[in-house]
């Protein structure tokens, strides 16, 4: 994943965008007594021991998917990825100086909800500069 690139390979990416991640993929299926420890991407954090320097865009749509394991009224989609971002912040990492999450209302897990998305990232990751 773009997720995964950077943060191994923060000596050539100082900035990530993930739109819609897949931050539920994990070890053990659900009916093999999975539990949120067992995402591989949260684990991947917790157990790495440095902090890389790269900062972080994550999005979200209200409408990703359907799923929600947990029954908690909140698509998997969105709870996965705002346990990246609490992972990112035990670590240390900041909002808004390090961690930037964009939900978007009514957003696909699709490439016309990323189209519309991009525009924000473009202008979070490169910003402008005066002169």
């Amino acid at each position: 994943t773009a997720f995964d690139i950077a943060w191994n390979n923060d000596n050539y990416f100082d900035a990530v965008g993930v739109f819609s991640g897949s931050f539920w993929w994990r070890k053990k299926d659900l009916s093999a007594g999975y539990t949120d420890d067992d995402r591989i991407v949260h684990e991947m954090i917790r157990d790495t021991k440095t902090n890389p320097a790269v900062k972080f865009w994550l999005m979200t749509g209200t409408n990703d998917e359907l799923a929600d394991r947990n029954h908690n009224f909140i698509i998997d989609s969105i709870d996965d990825t705002i346990d990246v971002v609490k992972e990112l912040m035990k670590k240390g990492y900041q909002r808004p100086r390090d961690i930037f999450y964009y939900e978007m209302v009514g957003g696909k897990h699709d490439v016309p909800t990323w189209a519309k998305a991009m525009p924000k990232f473009l202008e979070w990751a490169f910003p402008k500069t005066r002169i």
